[in-house]
Protein backbone atom coordinates (compact mmCIF):
# COMPACT_ATOMS: atom_id res chain seq x y z
CA UNK A 1 0.00 0.00 0.00
CA UNK A 2 1.91 2.91 -1.19
CA UNK A 3 1.83 5.53 1.48
CA UNK A 4 4.12 7.85 -0.25
CA UNK A 5 3.87 9.11 -4.15
CA UNK A 6 7.33 7.58 -4.70
CA UNK A 7 5.90 4.23 -4.05
CA UNK A 8 2.95 4.42 -6.52
CA UNK A 9 3.66 3.01 -10.41
CA UNK A 10 2.96 6.40 -11.85
CA UNK A 11 6.54 7.03 -10.70
CA UNK A 12 8.07 3.42 -11.30
CA UNK A 13 11.93 3.37 -11.96
CA UNK A 14 12.40 7.03 -10.26
CA UNK A 15 14.52 6.69 -7.13
CA UNK A 16 12.27 8.16 -4.34
CA UNK A 17 14.70 11.18 -3.67
CA UNK A 18 14.39 12.73 -7.14
CA UNK A 19 10.58 11.70 -7.06
CA UNK A 20 10.88 14.51 -3.48
CA UNK A 21 12.56 16.84 -5.80
CA UNK A 22 9.72 16.61 -8.62
CA UNK A 23 6.83 16.86 -6.81
CA UNK A 24 7.00 20.73 -6.58
CA UNK A 25 7.54 21.10 -10.09
CA UNK A 26 4.56 19.36 -10.74
CA UNK A 27 2.29 21.18 -8.23
CA UNK A 28 1.58 18.27 -5.84
CA UNK A 29 -0.91 18.77 -3.11
CA UNK A 30 -2.65 15.91 -0.90
CA UNK A 31 -5.87 15.37 0.50
CA UNK A 32 -7.44 13.02 3.24
CA UNK A 33 -11.43 11.59 2.42
CA UNK A 34 -14.12 10.08 4.56
CA UNK A 35 -15.76 7.34 3.18
CA UNK A 36 -18.68 8.32 1.13
CA UNK A 37 -16.92 12.04 0.51
CA UNK A 38 -16.67 12.70 -3.57
CA UNK A 39 -13.23 13.47 -4.71
CA UNK A 40 -14.35 14.66 -7.80
CA UNK A 41 -17.80 15.52 -9.47
CA UNK A 42 -19.36 15.20 -12.37
CA UNK A 43 -19.32 18.24 -14.47
CA UNK A 44 -16.09 19.93 -12.63
CA UNK A 45 -12.98 20.54 -14.83
CA UNK A 46 -10.17 18.21 -14.64
CA UNK A 47 -7.21 19.89 -14.14
CA UNK A 48 -5.21 17.55 -12.24
CA UNK A 49 -4.40 13.68 -12.18
CA UNK A 50 -5.16 11.79 -9.02
CA UNK A 51 -3.25 9.08 -7.65
CA UNK A 52 -4.56 7.14 -4.67
CA UNK A 53 -2.22 6.41 -1.80
CA UNK A 54 -4.42 4.71 0.84
CA UNK A 55 -7.83 3.63 0.72
CA UNK A 56 -10.20 2.77 -2.08
CA UNK A 57 -12.38 4.72 -4.56
CA UNK A 58 -14.88 4.13 -6.97
CA UNK A 59 -15.36 6.00 -10.40
CA UNK A 60 -19.03 6.10 -10.68
CA UNK A 61 -21.33 7.61 -13.54
CA UNK A 62 -24.98 9.05 -12.17
CA UNK A 63 -27.79 9.96 -14.68
CA UNK A 64 -30.18 12.22 -14.66
CA UNK A 65 -32.71 10.12 -12.22
CA UNK A 66 -29.98 9.92 -9.58
CA UNK A 67 -29.37 6.14 -10.62
CA UNK A 68 -25.73 5.33 -11.01
CA UNK A 69 -23.46 2.79 -12.36
CA UNK A 70 -20.16 1.61 -10.85
CA UNK A 71 -17.77 2.17 -13.70
CA UNK A 72 -14.05 0.91 -11.89
CA UNK A 73 -12.70 0.74 -8.64
CA UNK A 74 -9.27 2.03 -7.90
CA UNK A 75 -6.91 0.68 -5.33
CA UNK A 76 -3.83 2.02 -3.55
CA UNK A 77 -1.16 3.45 -6.28
CA UNK A 78 -3.38 3.65 -8.89
CA UNK A 79 -3.83 6.90 -11.03
CA UNK A 80 -7.41 8.21 -11.57
CA UNK A 81 -8.94 11.11 -13.63
CA UNK A 82 -5.89 11.11 -16.06
CA UNK A 83 -7.70 11.08 -19.75
CA UNK A 84 -9.72 13.55 -18.52
CA UNK A 85 -7.00 16.12 -16.83
CA UNK A 86 -4.71 15.21 -20.12
CA UNK A 87 -7.46 15.44 -22.61
CA UNK A 88 -9.00 18.49 -24.75
CA UNK A 89 -12.25 18.26 -22.97
CA UNK A 90 -11.70 17.82 -19.32
CA UNK A 91 -15.62 18.16 -17.80
CA UNK A 92 -16.13 14.92 -15.99
CA UNK A 93 -19.70 12.87 -16.37
CA UNK A 94 -18.70 10.72 -13.49
CA UNK A 95 -17.94 11.24 -10.04
CA UNK A 96 -15.10 9.83 -7.96
CA UNK A 97 -16.37 8.80 -4.62
CA UNK A 98 -14.12 7.08 -1.42
CA UNK A 99 -15.34 3.52 -1.20
CA UNK A 100 -13.40 3.89 2.07
CA UNK A 101 -10.96 6.69 3.95
CA UNK A 102 -8.50 7.28 1.81
CA UNK A 103 -6.14 9.83 1.40
CA UNK A 104 -5.01 11.05 -2.63
CA UNK A 105 -2.61 13.03 -4.03
CA UNK A 106 -3.22 15.16 -7.34
CA UNK A 107 -0.77 16.46 -9.73
CA UNK A 108 -1.31 19.54 -12.22
CA UNK A 109 -1.62 17.65 -15.35
CA UNK A 110 -0.47 20.41 -17.41
CA UNK A 111 3.14 20.32 -15.57
CA UNK A 112 3.03 16.19 -15.95
CA UNK A 113 2.72 16.80 -19.82
CA UNK A 114 5.16 19.53 -19.78
CA UNK A 115 8.47 19.11 -18.13
CA UNK A 116 10.20 22.33 -16.58
CA UNK A 117 13.12 24.19 -17.45
CA UNK A 118 15.67 20.77 -15.70
CA UNK A 119 14.25 18.77 -18.63
CA UNK A 120 15.21 15.76 -16.44
CA UNK A 121 15.16 11.99 -17.16
CA UNK A 122 13.16 11.42 -14.66
CA UNK A 123 10.41 13.58 -16.20
CA UNK A 124 10.79 11.23 -18.87
CA UNK A 125 10.32 8.28 -16.97
CA UNK A 126 6.83 9.74 -15.37
CA UNK A 127 5.67 10.32 -18.59
CA UNK A 128 6.17 6.92 -19.97
CA UNK A 129 4.50 5.61 -17.07
CA UNK A 130 1.43 7.59 -17.32
CA UNK A 131 1.47 6.40 -20.57
CA UNK A 132 1.38 2.63 -19.14
CA UNK A 133 -1.35 3.65 -16.86
CA UNK A 134 -3.73 4.78 -19.13
CA UNK A 135 -3.30 1.44 -21.43
CA UNK A 136 -3.97 -0.56 -17.92
CA UNK A 137 -7.33 1.51 -17.82
CA UNK A 138 -8.10 0.41 -21.21
CA UNK A 139 -7.59 -2.99 -20.69
CA UNK A 140 -10.08 -2.51 -17.51
CA UNK A 141 -12.45 -0.79 -19.48
CA UNK A 142 -12.70 -3.66 -21.97
CA UNK A 143 -12.51 -6.06 -19.40
CA UNK A 144 -15.66 -4.52 -17.97
CA UNK A 145 -17.25 -4.42 -21.52
CA UNK A 146 -16.64 -8.12 -21.62
CA UNK A 147 -18.58 -8.60 -18.47
CA UNK A 148 -21.31 -7.29 -20.02
CA UNK A 149 -21.73 -8.40 -22.84
CA UNK A 150 -23.66 -11.73 -22.05
CA UNK A 151 -27.51 -11.19 -21.75
CA UNK A 152 -27.65 -13.23 -18.70
CA UNK A 153 -27.43 -12.26 -15.40
CA UNK A 154 -25.34 -15.43 -14.82
CA UNK A 155 -23.46 -14.73 -17.82
CA UNK A 156 -22.90 -11.77 -16.48
CA UNK A 157 -21.37 -12.92 -13.37
CA UNK A 158 -19.70 -15.73 -15.00
CA UNK A 159 -17.85 -13.75 -17.47
CA UNK A 160 -16.58 -11.09 -14.72
CA UNK A 161 -15.28 -13.61 -12.21
CA UNK A 162 -13.25 -15.36 -14.81
CA UNK A 163 -11.51 -12.49 -15.69
CA UNK A 164 -10.72 -11.64 -12.51
CA UNK A 165 -9.56 -15.29 -11.64
CA UNK A 166 -7.31 -15.26 -14.82
CA UNK A 167 -5.85 -11.68 -13.49
CA UNK A 168 -5.21 -13.30 -10.00
CA UNK A 169 -3.34 -16.03 -11.54
CA UNK A 170 -4.81 -17.96 -8.25
CA UNK A 171 -7.99 -20.11 -8.10
CA UNK A 172 -9.30 -18.29 -4.62
CA UNK A 173 -9.26 -14.41 -5.48
CA UNK A 174 -10.56 -11.16 -4.01
CA UNK A 175 -13.05 -9.03 -5.82
CA UNK A 176 -13.31 -4.97 -4.76
CA UNK A 177 -17.08 -4.99 -4.59
CA UNK A 178 -19.64 -5.71 -2.24
CA UNK A 179 -21.94 -7.38 -3.85
CA UNK A 180 -24.50 -4.40 -4.39
CA UNK A 181 -21.66 -2.26 -6.37
CA UNK A 182 -20.91 -5.50 -8.00
CA UNK A 183 -24.76 -5.49 -8.88
CA UNK A 184 -23.87 -1.75 -10.33
CA UNK A 185 -20.67 -2.14 -11.89
CA UNK A 186 -22.30 -5.34 -14.41
CA UNK A 187 -25.79 -3.08 -14.58
CA UNK A 188 -28.34 -5.98 -12.84
CA UNK A 189 -30.36 -5.88 -9.81
CA UNK A 190 -29.18 -6.30 -6.60
CA UNK A 191 -31.84 -9.29 -5.22
CA UNK A 192 -31.14 -10.58 -8.97
CA UNK A 193 -27.67 -10.86 -8.56
CA UNK A 194 -27.36 -12.40 -5.02
CA UNK A 195 -30.27 -15.03 -6.24
CA UNK A 196 -28.02 -15.49 -8.56
CA UNK A 197 -24.89 -16.51 -6.93
CA UNK A 198 -26.62 -18.35 -4.21
CA UNK A 199 -27.74 -20.68 -7.32
CA UNK A 200 -24.21 -21.23 -8.50
CA UNK A 201 -22.90 -21.98 -5.36
CA UNK A 202 -25.50 -24.47 -4.31
CA UNK A 203 -24.56 -25.77 -7.76
CA UNK A 204 -21.19 -26.16 -7.06
CA UNK A 205 -20.20 -23.83 -9.89
CA UNK A 206 -18.44 -21.06 -7.63
CA UNK A 207 -18.12 -20.62 -3.45
CA UNK A 208 -17.04 -17.34 -1.86
CA UNK A 209 -17.32 -15.32 1.24
CA UNK A 210 -17.59 -11.74 1.56
CA UNK A 211 -15.71 -10.40 -1.06
CA UNK A 212 -13.32 -13.44 -2.29
CA UNK A 213 -14.41 -16.24 -4.81
CA UNK A 214 -13.48 -19.49 -5.82
CA UNK A 215 -14.31 -20.96 -9.27
CA UNK A 216 -15.39 -24.43 -9.00
CA UNK A 217 -17.18 -25.64 -12.34
CA UNK A 218 -18.59 -25.22 -15.40
CA UNK A 219 -21.54 -22.84 -15.04
CA UNK A 220 -23.31 -22.99 -18.74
Amino acid sequence: MPARLSDAPLFRSIPAEEVDAMLPCLGASQRAYRRGERVMRAGQVATRVGVLLEGRLHVEMPDAWGNVSVLESVGPGEPFAVAYACGKEGVLDVDVVADADSTVATLEAARVLHPCERQCACHGALVRNLLVSMANKSITMNRRAMAMAPKTVRGKVLAYLSVQQTVAGTPEFAIPFTQEKLASYLGVDRSTLSAELSALRKEGVIDYKGCTFRLMGSGL
